[in-house]
Formats: C-alpha cells, structure tokens, sequence
C-alpha cells in the first residue's frame, strides 16, 4: 500500500515509517529537512520537502497514497500551536488529493478526552502540558468534523521502555471504561497508527491506547 506519513524524522513518525517498510509497503514522506531522514534512499520511500503547515506541501506528499499518517510532535515544546497549524491544511490538502483515510496522532488528556485521563497524569498534563492539550483539543476537534475517514490515537504517557510493540491495549474513548492511565512505548503507538491505516477498524472513532 501506498501510505503518506507527517512527522518521519520525529519519534514516532520514524518508528512508522520502519514498520511500513518491513511490512512491504511503500511510503512517502514529507519532511522538513532531507538530511535527518535516514531511509531517504530506501527504494520504497518517496521524499517530498516541505512544511506540514502548507497545505500545498501536504499534497504533494499525499497524491497516489492510499492513507495518510500525520504522527507530527512538538518535542518537549509544551507551549506548541503545531496541532492546529497543520489541521486544517492537512484536511485540505487531502481533500485536494482524493484521499480519504486520515490516522492522527494527538494524546489523552487533549481537550474534552481528559475525562478519560487517570487523576495522576491529569494533574500532570494540567500543570505542564496545559497549552499543549488545548491545542492538541482543537486540532481533535478539527479533524473530527471532517468529512473524511479519520482515527484520532490518543495514548497514554509514554514510557514503558520496550522497543517492539505488542500486547498494548485500544480503547474507544466513548465507551463505558472509565478513566485511564498506565505508560505505553512509541513502538506501540506507531504499530497502532500503521495497523490502522492499513486496516478498516476505528473510522471515524477515538482510540486510547495504553499497556
């Protein structure tokens, strides 16, 4: 399959991209700066350089691709806008494009999902994190009015220190369990991203994802 993916030089976004590739498919990846992407010569891996932020850019990287991935993060920005900077150009362009299946990447405790969130982590995203999950909370919301096929992945704090995924649990955000906490690895949540991307489960539905 062909997959678009935001965010291939970060955390996470790399771990996607190395699990579509072991998995037979074929990416392309919109990135900032060429240089820190280190498949960018891989034979399945198509480099558009550009900015998340542009609509323009954004479909160029996605024409041709069946899904696309957006696993942009604001590194240790607490204070970040990047979430709303590039929802709606994000929609925008893959409208322009033709494609419809949309997996983003946000967390639990953006906006209205704190609900959800264990006391602990809570107390936690309010203290040091509250810009950033209100942000994160618009840009949900943003996504979740589109008309398109979305999944919004909301994982818990990370941290569990494994390196391949597995065993992680997926949780729909509206049903009876109440709130949530736990830690859960990047590998995890990129697996998550992938396997939904690919697949036909949670359209149009928020996931929380822990261990």
């Amino acid at each position: 399959m062909q997959l678009t993916v935001l965010g291939a030089t970060g955390p996470i976004g790399g771990l996607v991209l190395r699990q579509a590739l072991a998995a037979g498919h074929r990416v392309t990846a919109l990135v900032r700066d060429e240089a820190r992407l280190a498949q960018r010569d891989a034979a399945r891996v198509t480099v558009v350089v550009g900015d998340a932020a542009r609509a323009a850019d954004v479909e160029a990287a996605a024409r041709g691709s069946r899904a696309l991935i957006c696993a942009l993060g604001p590194g240790k920005d607490y204070k970040s806008t990047l979430a709303t900077r590039t929802a709606a150009p994000v929609l925008e362009a893959m409208a322009a494009a033709g494609v419809r299946r949309l997996v983003w990447l946000s967390a639990l405790g953006s906006g209205g999902t704190v609900r959800r969130q264990s006391l602990l982590q809570t107390g936690a995203s309010r203290l040091v994190m509250g810009t950033l999950m209100a942000d994160k909370g618009v840009a949900d919301e943003t996504v979740a009015r589109s008309g398109l096929d979305w999944t919004i992945a909301l994982p818990v704090m990370f941290g569990t220190g494994r390196t391949a995924p597995g065993g992680y649990e997926t949780i729909p955000l509206d049903g009876t369990r109440g709130r949530v906490g736990g830690r859960i690895g990047r590998a995890d949540v990129a697996d998550f991203l992938l396997s939904a991307a690919t697949g036909g489960q949670w359209i149009r539905r928020r996931v929380i994802l822990t261990r």
